[in-house]
């Protein structure tokens, strides 16, 4: 659901590869015997590098450990206030210890910085979303669906805050465009099953649960397939 962004440039990394070649080798291996170390070896090298902070809080928000990541990204933007990337990354770490609001103020201040950064806009979105700000979600994800179309559930999500304002309509538009950009989304599926038994069209309903129990390891699928059940076993009296 959220892409996370790095830049992998170290100051040393030429001259690491120089002694990766040379009778260090063995040494310098065993420096390197994870990306955590090599940052951190970098930056011991360069201790006022932007993008060695900048890996080195990607690499701990990629292992979870989030105050790290927090302590890295702050100090990027301690020494490049406007490095966009570490903006849009700290939102990330917000968004993940539960600061919402922080989350939202640190993704408007990377649009702010680039507003081509598709990934902000999605991300705001969620939190958004996450927060029942339907409205501003749908704003978000429009805005970062005319960027990237094609993106793997970005229909879905709008969809989803769509639903949230209750316009039944323009949330099952939403999820027929994410099938027609990606057929197998089985997640498309049980939304317009939700969306069709919110609108009592129990046909419509059917149709599209039954194609997402067809897919196997299908998350809710003991709450579907019961839904399922009942709906044709009261055909008569439930659907018209």
């Amino acid at each position: 659901m959220k892409k996370i962004l790095r830049e992998i440039s170290c100051p040393f990394i030429c001259g690491l590869i120089v002694l990766l070649l040379s009778a260090g080798t063995y040494q310098r291996n065993q420096v390197w015997k994870d990306e955590l170390s090599l940052w951190k070896d970098c930056l011991k090298k360069a201790p006022r590098h932007v993008r060695v902070h900048h890996n080195l809080g990607f690499i701990y928000l990629e292992r979870e450990r989030l105050n790290e990541a927090r302590r890295e990204f702050e100090e990027a933007l301690r020494l490049h206030p406007r490095y966009t990337l570490s903006k849009y990354n700290l939102g990330l770490v917000c968004y993940k210890q539960g600061f919402v609001d922080e989350a939202i103020d640190r993704y408007k201040e990377a649009i702010e910085l680039d507003a081509s950064h598709a990934e902000s806009f999605y991300n705001l979105g969620i939190a958004y979303h996450k927060k029942g700000m339907f409205a501003e979600a749908i704003d978000a994800y429009t805005k970062f669906i005319k960027v990237r179309p094609g993106y793997g559930d970005a229909h879905n999500s709008l969809g989803l805050a769509y639903q949230g304002l209750r316009e039944w309509g323009k949330a099952i538009l939403a999820f027929q465009e994410e099938l027609k950009h990606h057929p197998e989304n089985v997640y498309a599926h049980v939304y317009l099953g939700d969306v069709y038994m919110a609108l009592k069209d129990y046909p419509q309903a059917l149709v599209h649960y039954k194609k997402a129990l067809a897919y196997p390891n299908l998350p809710e699928a003991e709450r579907i397939r019961g839904t399922v059940l009942y709906l044709e076993k009261n055909r008569g009296n439930t659907i018209s």
